[in-house]
């Protein structure tokens, strides 16, 4: 761009005489080689007279106080749509420098994409002349810094890495090669040459200082002042992953001065405003330790859509300055959607920021939604203003679900399907997996995995979502993570018919993941969820699972060494230990000292929650656990279950953890029942203990969970047991009580061992009272024998279903040689279970194992 003076109202005289004069150029078709070379000489002249006379027509409008310059700008729209027509009539000749010209137009007025596709067809025309190099190099040059700008406010810092690592390898020696081709004379000054070398070669600090005196010596030339914002805010970002926090925010406070200078000066200029709010929402993704700030206050009413009417003080903070920028911008312009849209990512973005201001709460919940209907009403092919009003309300029911009350919207997938099947991107697949996995959860959080639960569909679609992303993106390692843990999800349902096939992908995906360079402490939580998941396999079948628990330990370890302070790790840490200790009591051995393990573990990860996450939770579980332990030793299990209680209480309100501490606190309580029930004590005061800690509505919640279900058919159980004694009429209530929730746990969940084993124990018990009272129970043993058959045949010499079935066969046959047979190879297994079994059958002494 040259630095002249064009009278915006003068030359019309002039154009149309030399539109004449080419005009008749081009009739003359049998002219001489000499006069085509003339007639190319014309249209260069003509177009560039014409482009220079648009951009100093924009600049004027852009240094005028702000406000509506819609008829401006549709006055030069309508310069550019005669150059398009007069570029038809020119023929070949007119290609070239037709496009150019339309490109530097589209460049002044903002419209990038325009500008870059007509100066590439210019060039691909062989107009190459050193004008065009140059904004060529300045449209491709602002793409760049849009991306790298853009790209800070991934908060992953992998995919960021890829996504600056690409806008590098497509941008950085083009610009540089068009800027040698531009040569010195095309730019305003040299330093603003130098300073977009220096820039693309990666020397930020030089290409700032460069940029530094151009706005006294050329002050109309807002593109420096704007050019040196994007320069210090790259500069910063990088300075503040270096832990330069001093330097980054200094680098900030100069690059706002610069954003400051141009607005001021431009007040009209749509783009100066727009890089105010990237420059802010760039600060608030890469600086999540700072309080997002505070929105400006607005009137109820609008005047127009995605424009606010201040009726208070204007926000403070990166927020604030971002949305008096996108204020400022829409009222340039009511009807762009540029404004809008970048209003909603900013509030999407907001809505997820970790120190989110409660004053934002209100704003959050409607407005998006509201400013996205009327861009979709207006025109509802707007792609950017669709996919974030998806965003919207996928963040919305992610929220409603965070807070158990969430619902499934079809407005999200109506949106997604209106997009056509070619402009769904990366971007797109993102958005759909993640909607796709809220609807799974959820399901899944309505009643747990079940025949008939939509929510495998809904997690299949899921995985073949992420198969897409992956094919179309490899290198990002969350994306092989959050597809490894969804296999892993899908490989550990009881409904899955192939689990173990799935547990195979998911570790080729932490495989792959691990090729990959990456900090991501997600790797090493796949890796172990993965092992964990096969020990789970291996135990349902009645394997040994030593080694994956040992694998699994080993990667958590690794995971440790890089990330000593994340508290996932240790909470997952914490539960390995807790899971090895089940096995090594399962085989007989003293788990105390795996549990004192994972009990530490799980309070480092509390301390490094700061008293907040799931390790309060696994705290009561592991509680819980030493109770039952206690319960099977014949010793009083109350103080542990007082632990666990206490734990469980305090884990109820953190969240999506509330079910899982609800139940876990009725497992705990029942623990206590049956001790009270073993000691003949009455077991109904713990259960009212149990009522007074839960309230009804979060019962409610659970109550199609096959594992509430279980909880609650146990509960009957046991009161069963204790009124049988008594009340033989009241005790069959308990009993249909028991046999109605554990039969529909098993609709919900048919492969459940655990649950068959509890209708097994149910069996017994009935028949047991059944016999007491003088009444026939041949029909129940045989139901309590078919299906610990089964059990044991999908998993061989396990200890509890050996002792189940050799107390049906004793009930049934007190001399039964299969049932001396059944308790000799169970405690021989597992002698922790010896003394329940001397107190159910005290007459009975086996011979130690």
């Amino acid at each position: 761009m040259k630095d002249s003076q064009n009278d915006a109202t003068s030359g019309w005289s002039r154009r149309a005489v030399l539109a004449s004069q080419v005009l008749l150029l081009v009739a003359a078709s049998a002219c001489a080689s000499t006069h085509l070379s003339q007639q190319d000489t014309a249209w260069a002249s003509h177009f560039t007279f014409e482009a220079e006379r648009i951009e100093a027509r924009a600049r004027a409008v852009d240094l005028t106080r702000v406000h509506d310059a819609r008829a401006e700008q549709a006055e030069l729209r309508g310069w550019m749509m005669k150059l398009s027509k007069e570029m038809a009539l020119g023929g070949a000749g007119a290609q070239g420098p037709g496009h150019a010209a339309l490109g530097r137009g589209a460049l002044a007025l903002g419209d990038l994409d325009a500008a870059i596709n007509h100066l590439e067809t210019a060039w691909s025309a062989g107009f190459r002349e050193p004008s065009v190099a140059w904004v060529r190099a300045l449209a491709l040059s602002q793409r760049y810094r849009e991306q790298r700008i853009t790209a800070l406010t991934v908060l992953d810092p992998d995919e960021r890495r890829v996504r600056e690592q690409d806008t590098e390898r497509q941008y950085r020696e083009p610009v540089l090669a068009l800027l040698r081709q531009a040569r010195e004379k095309e730019a305003p000054s040299a330093n603003l040459l130098a300073a977009l070398v220096a820039f693309h070669e990666g020397r930020l600090d030089a290409a700032a200082a460069l940029l530094e005196p151009l706005a006294a010596s050329h002050p109309w030339f807002v593109e420096a002042p704007l050019l040196r914002a994007d320069v210090l805010l790259l500069r910063a970002a990088q300075l503040w992953e270096e832990g330069q926090e001093g330097a980054a925010r200094a680098r900030l406070e100069h690059g706002r001065k610069s954003l400051d200078a141009a607005r001021s000066t431009a007040e009209s200029r749509m783009q100066a405003h727009l890089a105010q709010v990237r420059f802010e929402s760039a600060v608030i993704a890469f600086i999540p330790t700072d309080p997002p700030g505070t929105m400006p206050s607005y009137d109820r009413e609008e005047r127009v859509p995605g424009v606010m009417a201040f009726d208070g003080p204007e926000g403070l903070g990166p927020a604030g300055r971002a949305f008096s920028a996108l204020d400022a911008a829409s009222r340039i312009n009511p009807a762009a959607s540029g404004p809008a849209c970048e209003r909603l990512r900013l509030l999407n973005a907001l809505v997820e920021h970790p120190l989110l201001q409660e004053a934002f709460s209100g704003y959050l919940t409607q407005h998006p939604q509201e400013i996205a209907d009327v861009m979709l009403a207006r025109d509802s092919t707007n792609r950017c203003v669709g996919m974030e009003r998806i965003r919207t309300l996928v963040f919305q029911q992610e929220k409603a679900r965070q807070a158990r009350s969430g619902s499934l919207e079809p407005a999200e997938e109506d949106l997604l399907n209106a997009v056509p099947p070619a402009e769904r991107d990366l971007a797109f697949h993102l958005l759909h997996a993640r909607l796709l996995e809220h609807w799974a959860a959820v399901e899944n959080g309505w009643g747990g995995p079940r025949v008939g639960d939509r929510h495998g569909a809904h997690r299949d679609q899921a995985l073949d979502v992420w198969r897409t992303v992956l094919a179309r993106e490899p290198r990002v390692p969350t994306y092989w993570i959050r597809f490894g843990e969804l296999l892993v999800e899908r490989g550990m349902d009881p409904l899955t018919v192939d689990g173990a096939a799935d547990l195979d992908l998911a570790e080729q995906a932490w495989t792959k993941v691990r090729s990959l360079e990456t900090k991501a402490h997600g790797v090493w939580l796949l890796g172990a969820h993965v092992q964990m998941a096969k020990a789970l396999s291996h135990r349902a079948r009645g394997e040994d699972a030593g080694s994956a628990w040992k694998t699994a330990e080993a990667r958590l370890r690794d995971g440790l060494t890089a990330h000593p302070r994340e508290s996932s790790l240790h909470h997952v840490l914490g539960q390995v230990f807790l899971e090895q200790a089940k096995e090594r009591w399962a085989r007989g051995g003293d788990p105390t000292r795996l549990l004192d393990a994972a009990e530490a573990a799980q309070a480092e990860a509390t301390t490094l929650d700061s008293g907040h996450g799931p390790g309060k939770r696994a705290q009561a579980d592991i509680h819980a656990l030493r109770a039952e332990y206690a319960l099977w030793r014949g010793e009083d299990p109350s103080s542990h279950v007082d632990r666990a209680e206490a734990f469980y209480l305090q884990a109820m309100p953190e969240g999506p953890t509330n079910a899982e501490a609800v139940m876990g606190l009725m497992r705990a309580l029942q623990l206590q029942a049956r001790f009270l029930l073993e000691q003949g004590r009455d077991p109904q005061p713990t259960f009212d203990r149990a009522a007074k800690s839960i309230d009804l509505l979060a019962r409610l919640a659970l109550f199609r969970r096959p594992q509430y279900l279980r909880i609650a058919g146990e509960d009957s159980l046991v009161l069963a047991r204790w009124t049988a004694r008594t009340d033989p009429h009241e005790a069959q209530k308990h009993f249909d009580a028991a046999e109605a929730n554990l039969t529909k746990a098993l609709e919900h969940a048919p492969r459940s061992q655990e649950v068959r084993l509890a209708l097994g124990e149910l069996n017994r018990y009935r028949a047991v009272a059944r016999k007491a009272a003088g009444q026939d129970a041949e029909s129940l043993l045989a139901k309590g024998l078919t299906l610990v058959d089964a059990l044991l045949k999908e998993r061989p010499n396990w200890p509890e279903a050996l002792l189940l079935r050799a107390a049906l066969l004793r009930t049934k046959d007190p001399a039964s040689a299969q049932a001396r047979a059944d308790r000799d190879a169970a405690l021989k297994a597992n002698a922790n279970l010896a003394p329940g079994w001397m107190r159910q059958f005290p007459e009975d002494q086996p011979k130690a194992p």
